[in-house]
């Protein structure tokens, strides 16, 4: 029987039925003895049966209490189904798509959305939001919907539409019925638009789309790979309008540490990016927290949240013969060049920012590329140079090195061969050819190849016939530049050349820790770093906790190892005045081990979404997909339920009768058979 209170709180008043149960009980005392002078006046006392008199006093505590009970339940207003046949109404299901553009850009909307929904407390229907995983998967009614809607902050990624048809499947099978979807979304249009099954039915709602620019900040990155305390610097901010009107001379300010630093303008078409360049200098060595601030109508997004910081002098470790690779980087103070023995690659004896060089691979063993490969895949950096044309066995030490890469070396007898001119269109050149002194340096030189394989992506210099000269292959989180040829050698030709020299300084520094640290908000997690000397003791006491404004939040989190896997936690994403993006302090014990600057995603700023026209012409082919402004009234009802508070007050009042009308008999029988002086 399906029968909830509208008033549950009433029913706290039934632990007032006590009351006349202990009265009842107190009168029952035993009897006292009374001493008479005379017993003849005992004589004349009608003799009534004592069973009759509790039977009487039974009844009239029975009625009491039904009356009571009868009373407080009608002012709970229980309500429940006019008769209890089985339903035969579809298995209503709601999504409520609860990005944060919905909820924080445009949340008049978003909750004047909740008012077309039925007010009827008789109706039902399954709710879900964004986060899917944390909510239950029972039935509630529409007051009870219209409470969790209202109350919903904004949640990370949209529920996949074959997540919901899943869990409606599965409540068809359980209730031998079809299931009843209602999408209520803006349906952004940097998304897919979602696909549904033909069994069920889909009614699209819409929410109101936003008519209005908004500005936000796609990337950040310097002039310079390379940040020197006092040095004047430029920070490129590219900025895109992700809104479906034109941003006209948008105010675009950048602050290091609550300072502001300069403010330029912006103006932008929908849908246009532009860069800007802010001049910035660090007095100091250290982490300065920076802040770009936006004044478009969404607000959302208007802070973007990244750190600044020094750069460290790089470590450069090479394993070899490093021949004349020194003196590439003697006559720079941020270079530490340093020359180690095999024995010293293992992981644990590597430092984490440093930049490791292998000069010749014949003497490495299976242990040594296996430790490498652990050592790369961790995050850092590896640069392999030949000696001498490899043997078979050799090569297949480095294939496995390289596994899953899909990348396989092989040998080669090829005689020199010329190289093909680089192109500053590669990000890694760009700098390196803007430099008046190289104009020239990107002549053609010769080398000879030791082993050859096929070209990648990144591939920065290529032979003639295509293969790749040096190429930056992704291993793991980590990254290996592969040369073909022995660029040491004196007689290569790359030795000589003007770009070896850039070229090194490149790869070094490129993969070195960036200067401007953020992250972007992921449903995936958030990784964060274990310092080196940390040592993980137990869940309880390597608990690390998130501290933001002055709150505490405790995500929800796994080791990895050497580091912490963390979700955004469900009160931030639900904090409507500060939101979950922002400066945030990773706390173990008490102690901050690391600073994180966390941003929404760039697809969460943009505003353009699909017409009602659209969407009906998309899914002009599937009928079993629908489009409809408003939720029906009675929607979620198959045995329409009723207040039964009239009749809990009518038999209230009967039972109190019934009380009045034993009292009355109880008492006329009281006089008939009093004592006859």
């Amino acid at each position: 029987m399906n029968i909830h209170f509208a008033h549950p709180m009433y029913l706290w008043a039934l632990l007032g039925l006590i009351i006349p149960l202990w009265m009842h009980f107190y009168h029952r005392k035993a009897a006292k003895v009374l001493y008479y002078s005379d017993l003849s006046w005992l004589e004349k006392i009608h003799q009534e049966g004592k069973g009759l008199k509790q039977i009487q006093k039974i009844w009239l505590l029975l009625a009491r209490l039904i009356s009571l009970i009868f009373l407080i339940l009608g002012f709970a207003n229980p309500l429940g189904p006019l008769t209890f046949r089985k339903s035969t109404q579809p298995n209503l299901i709601l999504y409520v798509d609860n990005s944060p553009a919905q909820v924080l850009a445009a949340r008049k909307a978003f909750l004047a959305k909740s008012t077309s929904l039925p007010t009827s407390p008789n109706g039902q229907a399954h709710l879900f939001f964004n986060d899917f995983e944390s909510q239950d998967f029972e039935p509630k009614a529409w007051p009870k919907i219209s409470e969790l809607w209202n109350q919903r902050g904004p949640g990370l990624e949209p529920i996949k539409a074959s997540q919901i048809m899943t869990h409606a499947r599965q409540i068809a099978e359980e209730n031998q019925q079809e299931p009843l979807l209602y999408w209520f979304s803006n349906f952004p249009k940097n998304k897919t638009l979602p696909s549904f099954p033909n069994k069920g039915s889909c009614v699209l709602q819409m929410f109101p789309g936003i008519n209005s620019d908004n500005v936000f900040v796609d990337s950040v990155y310097l002039s310079n790979k390379f940040i020197r305390p006092n040095t004047s610097y430029e920070l490129i901010v590219r900025l895109k309008n992700g809104g479906t009107q034109a941003a006209n001379k948008r105010q675009i300010s950048l602050y290091l540490n609550d300072f502001m630093m300069a403010t330029q303008s912006v103006t932008l078409a929908p849908a246009e990016s532009s860069e800007l360049r802010f001049p910035f200098s660090l007095t100091k060595s250290g982490v300065y927290r920076a802040k770009l601030l936006s004044d478009d109508p969404v607000a959302f997004d208007n802070s973007f949240y990244f750190m600044l910081q020094s750069s460290a002098a790089r470590k450069i470790y090479v394993i070899g013969n490093p021949q004349n690779l020194e003196k590439v980087f003697e006559k720079e103070e941020f270079f530490e060049f340093k020359s180690i023995q095999a024995s010293e690659i293992l992981p644990a004896h590597l430092p984490e920012d440093a930049f490791v060089c292998l000069v010749g691979v014949e003497d490495r063993t299976a242990t040594d590329w296996k430790a490498l490969n652990t050592w790369v895949s961790q995050g850092h950096s590896l640069a392999i140079i030949p000696n001498n044309s490899p043997n078979e066995a050799i090569l297949q030490d480095i294939n496995r090195f390289l596994a899953g890469t899909g990348k396989q070396l092989a040998s080669t007898s090829t005689s020199e061969l010329p190289i093909q001119q680089v192109s500053s269109r590669q990000s890694f050149f760009q700098e390196i050819l803007a430099k008046k002194s190289l104009k020239n340096a990107a002549k053609l030189w010769t080398s000879k190849p030791l082993w050859e394989w096929n070209p990648g992506n990144e591939t920065l210099i290529s032979w003639m016939n295509g293969k790749p000269f040096l190429e930056k292959i992704n291993v793991g989180q980590g990254t290996v530049f592969l040369f073909s040829s022995h660029v040491l050698a004196p007689q290569d030709g790359f030795n000589k050349h003007g770009l070896f020299l850039p070229v090194w300084h490149e790869m070094v520094l490129s993969s070195g820790m960036s200067p401007v640290l953020h992250k972007r908000i992921s449903s995936q997690g958030i990784e964060i770093k274990a310092s080196a000397d940390f040592v993980y003791q137990s869940s309880e006491k390597s608990l690390l906790n998130w501290r933001k404004q002055g709150k505490n939040f405790i995500p929800e989190q796994n080791w990895l190892g050497k580091s912490w896997l963390c979700r955004i936690p469900q009160a931030m994403m639900q904090d409507l005045r500060s939101g979950a993006n922002g400066f945030i302090e990773a706390q173990v014990g008490g102690k901050t081990i690391a600073t994180l600057a966390l941003n929404y995603p760039k697809e969460f700023s943009q505003l353009a979404t699909y017409s009602k026209k659209e969407l009906e012409e998309h899914y002009a082919d599937q009928k079993q997909v629908s489009i409809s402004q408003e939720v029906p009234t009675g929607l979620g009802e198959d045995n329409p339920r009723t207040s039964w508070a009239l009749y809990c007050f009518g038999l209230a009042l009967f039972f109190f009768l019934v009380e009045m009308a034993l009292v009355l008999w109880n008492s006329r029988s009281s006089r008939t058979s009093s004592v006859n002086r």
